[in-house]
């Protein structure tokens, strides 16, 4: 167990390390959407399509420049199935996938 004296806790520069953290997991969250279009063999704009957003956002959130908001994330991991949703493994995510129709990508 750590403990930390009150005094180092007031000084930690919270908004510094959520700014750190979010930055962190839109880097992987974008590699991982990236590498799971491509292992599936979609173009963007098939992926773009099926999921009724532009070619402009899908290129935004592959290069980390937007991290997609939660309900954009869970139909990236319906389209994609476990490549992606393995990243997100929680109850929540489980049980609402589980309950989708399969993905159709034209």
């Amino acid at each position: 167990m750590v403990l930390a004296h009150p005094t180092a806790i007031e000084h930690f520069d919270h908004k510094w390390m959520e700014t750190a953290l979010r930055q962190q997991v839109q880097e992987e969250l974008a590699n991982r959407l990236k590498k799971s279009r491509l292992m599936h063999g979609y173009s963007q704009a098939q992926v773009a399509a099926s999921l009724h957003l532009s070619q402009s956002a899908i290129s935004k959130y592959e290069s980390g420049q937007v991290l997609p908001d939660l309900l954009v994330i869970l139909t990236f991991c319906h389209l994609y199935g476990n490549d992606l949703a393995a990243f997100f493994d929680c109850p929540f995510f489980r049980d609402y996938l589980e309950g989708l129709p399969p993905a159709d990508v034209g």
